[in-house]
């Protein structure tokens, strides 16, 4: 793999311990990478990246397909080094496209019921429906969350679980808390916790 072009993706590489073969109990439906996928700018440039990643990016899986999350965490740091060099460029894309989600009829019917606590109480279901081998567990309070995530070493990467939050952001925003904030507050190789804060005019803490 060309390190110069896919730095961020060949870090990552590096980091794991049996490269992409690393972890394999740990997946993710192949719906998220899709999406992803069908928002980019322009088509995928392949050249110089692992012929692996390639043929994700050149045949699709299935989008009800389980993958291995070091795989999807790969295609998007590909996707982050070929378009955006800048973590807040990455993290704009990765939020627009939940925007646009949450603004399809579907999802707006949904949200016009819904409300930050019925999501978060939701959380740990919604996760399971696309992720498996990782344990997620929220602690609900009168003005937001705390959510740690556990998984295997570096089966997560920190800029595609920014990503993440950034969709579940956009989500409590479509639900009506329209200034919430989700950050991460620590991040290690088998662990991270992000705190989400539904009406920030309301309390610091949650």
């Amino acid at each position: 793999m060309d390190k110069a072009a896919f730095p961020r993706t060949s870090r990552y590489k590096s980091e794991l311990p049996r490269a992409w073969l690393s972890h394999p109990e740990c997946e993710c439906k192949a719906a998220i990478y899709r999406e992803a996928i069908a928002h980019l700018p322009k088509r995928m440039p392949t050249q110089g990246l692992d012929p692996l990643l390639v043929d994700y990016f050149e045949n699709p899986m299935p989008v009800s397909a389980w993958v291995p999350e070091v795989i999807n965490s790969a295609l998007f740091l590909a996707m982050a080094d070929a378009f955006f060099p800048s973590e807040a460029s990455f993290l704009t894309w990765v939020g627009g496209i939940a925007e646009d989600t949450f603004r399809s009829p579907m999802y707006r019917l949904l949200m016009v019921v819904a409300s930050p606590h019925a999501l978060a109480s939701g959380g740990a279901r919604r996760w399971s429906t696309f992720h498996a081998g990782t344990e997620y567990d929220t602690k609900i309070a009168e003005n937001g969350t705390t959510t740690t995530l556990r998984f295997a070493p570096y089966a997560f990467e920190p800029l595609v679980v920014k990503g993440t939050l950034r969709a579940i952001q956009a989500a409590y925003r479509a639900s009506g808390a329209k200034q919430a904030s989700v950050e991460m507050v620590e991040f290690t190789p088998t662990k991270a916790v992000y705190r989400s804060v539904w009406f920030p005019d309301r309390a610091l803490h949650v």
